[in-house]
């Protein structure tokens, strides 16, 4: 059952992933969809980090884990490497904000 709840929370995370990525890219130069996509998915992260087996296989493994991407950030990055400024931009926002985000939204359950 708990491999179902994995499929349709990624069936879910995976197109929101690609239809706000690809909306944030049309306007801007800077990855600021990934950026936003992986602070939310650590935010879920944090909140169903203390919940049951189905919610957190639902949520955490299938829609977060679908949804955040760090091949896509580690593809940027590289097409960032040439660019130390927005190099180092991307990557200390996505890590600060991540985990940020996940100790926000544990927060808020405990």
């Amino acid at each position: 059952m708990r491999m179902l709840l994995v499929v349709l929370g990624a069936g879910l995370g995976a197109p929101l992933r690609y239809a706000v990525d690809h909306a944030f890219r049309k306007r801007f130069e800077f990855p600021i969809g990934i950026l936003i996509i992986n602070a939310a998915g650590s935010f879920l992260l944090g909140l169903v980090s203390n919940t049951g087996p189905e919610v957190s296989a639902l949520l955490g493994s299938g829609f977060s884990g679908a949804l955040t991407t760090w091949s896509t950030f580690a593809i940027d990055l590289d097409s960032q490497r040439h660019k130390p400024k927005r190099f180092l931009l991307n990557l200390f926002s996505n890590v600060s904000l991540g985990f940020i985000a996940a100790v926000l939204g544990q927060s808020l359950v405990n």
